[in-house]
């Protein structure tokens, strides 16, 4: 073993050579990778996974850690070492990647670890090629999902594995939910286990939609431990039709702020998204600061998938300050008696009164809107200081007295 690892550094930049196996070596070329980095060598990509932990110095326990995936799904993980009794330079991967560590360079004076690596390839005329149809032999798996449900419904799914081997298997399934699929909160995922052999197991979830319409699944990845190797199948994609109404309700309005008086425009749309018909009724709310002066805030009809129901009213704003409008609804219900209520998203609306400013402030709404200097402050401002006197306890009666009294004095000047 030494001396063909001797013999392999030094044909290390040599075009190809036979080993002792007779198997014929082609080089792929030479790299450098810089820790978390990766590289396509012919179709397998090599990444520097990590290296030992830095010292102030190189030494011979440094180490770095490769990972191997190739473009027949399959995976390894080695570590490699240069001058060490431990651990080896050179790692074949599946009799057919050759990789030696020509130097590992960590030490804490270099911003990123890095390695030296020669990648050479089998000869494939003169190799068996693996035949990838090896996870079919080991394991059996069948996956029944629902293909159509309605949005009241769940989607059932079931995965069946099998173990054809004699001995202990490592299984993994990796499968990904659409978004907009609700997972069951009671299940867990994490789908890593061994079946003992021919040993069999199964798992079983459901998912919930949150609105009609089409999710496409990707396959199911399976993932196989056997012979210091990883396996991978992916199974078919599939689809997952949900039925359905939706109904999706807006509220827009003419003006984003008013003066008090003014008139402003609502608009309600209410229209259905899904793929079933339903008896759909709006309505909406009269904030207490306005009155309607036109149109409806309600109407009702069955909406098939794509039309929809319109809203035109008009308000009369009576009261200054930082209005909420009140969010629309929409209840509607289907030939199967699948009810729902939609609403529309609140807003504020800012009023102001006829000197430019609104009678209250909610929540910093004002500082969005530019300010106009108050009346008020402006004849103030012309009047001399007037001294008060300290009236002790009863000196708040004394300030409200003097307040009416500039009041009905500025009402006077007007």
């Amino acid at each position: 073993m030494l001396a063909l690892l001797v013999c392999l550094c030094s044909l290390a930049s040599a075009e190809s050579f036979t080993d002792d196996d007779g198997v014929e070596w082609l080089e792929a070329g030479e790299y450098t990778l810089y820790w978390g980095e990766e590289v396509n060598a012919s179709g397998y990509m090599i990444k520097a996974a990590d290296f030992s932990p830095s010292k102030a110095f190189d030494t011979d326990s440094d180490y770095v850690m490769l990972t191997v995936l190739s473009d027949r799904s399959e995976s390894w993980q080695t570590i490699l070492a240069v001058n060490n009794s431990n651990i080896p330079d050179n790692y074949i991967f599946g009799d057919r990647l050759n990789i030696t560590a020509l130097s590992v360079v960590t030490g804490n004076n270099i911003p990123v670890p890095y390695t030296n690596i020669t990648v050479f390839l089998s000869n494939v005329s003169q190799t068996p090629t693996v035949v990838i149809e090896k996870i079919d032999k080991t394991i059996i798996v069948e996956e029944n999902r629902a293909k159509e449900v309605y949005i009241d419904e769940r989607a059932h799914i079931e995965v069946k594995i099998r173990n054809l081997r004699v001995v202990p298997t490592a299984i993994q399934l990796v499968q990904e939910i659409p978004d907009g699929l609700v997972f069951d909160p009671d299940i867990d995922m994490d789908w890593n286990f061994t079946l003992a052999a021919g040993g069999q197991r199964s798992y079983k979830y459901s998912l919930k939609a949150l609105r009609p319409g089409t999710y496409n699944f990707t396959g199911t990845q399976v993932l196989v431990s056997m012979d210091e190797r990883i396996y991978r199948k992916t199974l078919n994609d599939t689809q997952l039709i949900v039925h359905g109404p939706y109904i999706n309700l807006t509220k827009s309005h003419s003006a984003e702020s008013v003066q008090v008086n003014d008139i402003i425009e609502i608009q309600v749309s209410a229209v259905n998204e899904g793929d079933r018909a339903a008896y759909v009724s709006v309505s909406d709310e009269i904030p207490l600061e306005a009155v309607l002066v036109g149109g409806s805030i309600s109407s009702s009809k069955i909406l098939h998938p794509s039309e929809n129901i319109t809203l035109t009213y008009s308000l009369r704003m009576d009261k200054a300050g930082s209005i909420v409008m009140p969010s629309a609804k929409a209840s509607f219900t289907d030939p199967r008696d699948y009810k729902d209520i939609a609403y529309s998203r609140r807003y504020m609306l800012y009023v102001a009164d006829e000197h430019g400013q609104g009678g209250y402030e909610q929540d910093g709404y004002y500082d969005k809107f530019p300010q106009a200097s108050s009346f008020y402050d402006n004849i103030n401002s012309e009047q001399p200081e007037i001294v008060q006197e300290d009236h002790g306890m009863f000196q708040i009666f004394y300030d409200l007295m003097d307040a009416v009294k500039k009041f009905i004095s500025n009402l006077r000047q007007k």
